[in-house]
């Protein structure tokens, strides 16, 4: 299967390549002008808010299906510019989707969301399923359900066939800071190689989230397009949740060095859910998914990487 990637050059976008290439022919796309470092696939620069570009591009490379992965992902860069997140997520969305009705109505998309655009359902305190109904709480996660919402709907008018996933938090080596697990890792690393004091302020530690190691999401994306299921929503999660509290308890586990605990005032912030946990039966029962990574050493492998990568500067 010719299968292209949108955002390819991000943290899931390169693990997702690595799981594809064996028994897929891949075609990255970004927006960058030149292909990551690293990238050992075909690359085409794309940027899915213009149309001209997407239709350019859709018509090179002709793929059998899109795993669109493209998006602004941050939740606080969202609420800065919530107009820039919702013409990317939701209006780029919607343009890839004109061009594959116009151009190449048999190509399957996955549209990447947000376990985020459940909100404050999660207050129900129970595993979410699709079928649970969406209040979001943030522009980030109030565009990716749009994008899902038009999606679905496009697909059903069109007869297009268009897989909207919901993954819960995931993470991994090379995940960017402002995530909860790298930013730990980050600077346990930073103290261990003593470039900073060993002294880590916190803010609230007691919510908890749904958590899966990165190299199982894009399994989970992959045995989707493989299995070729009808339109529909599918959530991708572990159905096990940690406090911040815990993941910080295992990093500091495996530190080298004693590191001191300090609540910071300044970064306490009201969680409106104190718990987001997911239910991923809908997508075992299609696919037969399940998380292979054990958490405790997806946390380790995650640490050890910013290890490296502190200690290379």
């Amino acid at each position: 299967m010719r299968v292209m990637i949108t955002g390819a050059g991000g943290f899931v976008g390169k693990h997702l390549i690595e799981n594809l290439k064996g028994n897929h022919e891949v075609i990255a796309t970004d927006r960058l002008s030149s292909p990551p470092i690293g990238l050992r696939v075909p690359y085409l620069s794309m940027d899915i808010t213009d149309n001209k570009n997407v239709r350019e591009v859709l018509q090179k490379v002709i793929p059998d299906a899109i795993i669109h992965l493209a998006a602004q992902s941050m939740v606080a860069s969202a609420w800065a510019d919530p107009a820039s997140t919702i013409y990317i997520n939701t209006i780029g969305t919607i343009n890839l989707i004109n061009m594959i009705k116009d151009y190449l109505p048999n190509t399957i998309l996955l549209t990447i969301g947000s376990g985020e655009e459940y909100g404050l359902s999660a207050n129900l305190g129970v595993p979410l399923t699709e079928e649970h109904p969406c209040f979001p709480q943030n522009p980030y996660a109030t565009s990716k359900l749009a994008m899902g919402q038009l999606a679905l709907q496009l697909a059903k008018k069109h007869n297009l066939k268009i897989l909207h996933l919901r993954p819960f938090n995931h993470f991994g080596p090379e995940q960017q800071l402002g995530y909860v697990v790298s930013d730990f890792a980050s600077q346990v690393a930073e103290i261990e190689q003593g470039r900073r004091p060993a002294l880590l302020k916190v803010g609230n530690l007691h919510a908890q989230r749904d958590f899966t190691d990165v190299r199982d999401v894009v399994q989970a994306y992959t045995s989707l397009l493989e299995k070729g299921p009808d339109s529909g929503i599918y959530n991708v999660c572990s159905g096990f949740a940690y406090s911040a509290k815990q993941i910080l308890n295992i990093i500091l586990s495996f530190a080298s060095v004693k590191i001191e605990v300090e609540q910071d005032p300044d970064k306490l912030r009201p969680s409106d859910v104190p718990l987001f946990l997911g239910s991923s039966e809908k997508l075992f029962l299609t696919t037969g998914w399940q998380p292979k990574h054990q958490f405790e050493n997806s946390v380790l492998e995650t640490l050890n990487w910013w290890r490296i990568r502190t200690k290379a500067g």
